[in-house]
């Protein structure tokens, strides 16, 4: 019996293994994000990955924009804006020149624009997560063109329609009315049905998602607005923290090993009776005899 054992126990060891390198496999095979230290962020297409274990980041050359996430110690969502950017920059990161909140599906966020320089526009969104600040930024450094991008939530209870958000932002960031500008229609992208309106040097798009508003504007020498809103909308729609799963697998390993202890006691009774059965067996036939 022992050495049947011993193949049985091996046998389930083996299934186990199989069981979670088939699982790695499918979740590699299908995995689209990037994660760094406590989020995760999902993969930009096209986008250079300068993603490191603090960060996640992705550049896009042509544009001359940056894509960025990261988790910063604090509790002030403009103090830790600021501090990343100038981290990273760095240069000194003075005063927003629009700040505003909007509640999104998963807390309060700030929205932030700093002009850093006259080459160099970040937008901000950041939210305070426990003893750290979630700041999701995009910078461009595109002397020819400014881009901003910001949400904004909706000023009444219509979900279809973004232009009262797209005027409202016109008017704030560049002191233009939405009139003043060509409605375009709408594109498709992956992020959802942009509204776009136009005139000479300045763009302004806009989405809805939700109850609030993804306007993004670009003044100057047009070009590449819709792949930039795009992508940042994925990010800040995609971004998510990492769940804290270890007492789950805690006790998921020791339910596994418990049912398989306990498969194994069964075994060692079972042989043990058979081994009395085989026992008593002999010696009723001895008697017999």
């Amino acid at each position: 019996m022992m050495p049947r054992l011993r193949r049985t126990i091996a046998s389930l060891f083996v299934a186990l293994l199989a069981l979670g390198g088939a699982f790695a496999q499918d979740s590699s095979e299908s995995v689209s994000y990037v994660q760094a230290r406590g989020f995760n962020v999902p993969v930009l297409e096209g986008w250079s990955d300068q993603t490191t274990e603090a960060v996640a980041q992705f550049h896009l050359a042509e544009a001359e924009a940056t894509i960025r996430t990261a988790l910063v110690a604090g509790a002030d969502p403009l103090a830790a804006a600021q501090s990343d950017l100038a981290d990273w920059l760095g240069k000194a990161v003075g005063p927003s020149v629009y700040s505003d909140k909007v509640n999104l599906a998963d807390g309060t966020w700030h929205t932030l624009i700093f002009d850093i320089d006259t080459t160099t526009t970040a937008s901000v969104m950041a939210r305070q997560d426990d003893a750290h600040v979630i700041v999701i930024s995009f910078v461009e450094r595109a002397p020819e063109a400014r881009t901003v991008l910001l949400t904004l939530a909706q000023a009444d209870d219509r979900l279809d329609d973004a232009a009262p958000e797209i005027g409202r932002a016109l008017q704030q960031i560049a002191d233009v009315e939405l009139g003043s500008l060509d409605d375009k229609g709408i594109i498709e992208l992956p992020s959802g049905e942009w509204q776009v309106y136009e005139r000479g040097g300045l763009s302004a798009m806009g989405m809805i998602f939700g109850n609030d508003s993804y306007v993004a504007l670009q003044e100057g020498a047009p070009g590449g607005l819709a792949a930039l809103a795009d992508a940042y909308n994925r990010t800040l729609l995609g971004f998510f923290i990492t769940p804290d799963n270890s007492l789950y697998l805690a006790l998921g390993l020791i339910a596994t090993f418990g049912i398989l202890g306990l498969l194994i006691l069964s075994y060692v009774w079972r042989g043990r009776a058979a081994q009395q059965d085989l026992v008593l067996l002999n010696a009723l036939s001895d008697e017999d005899d």
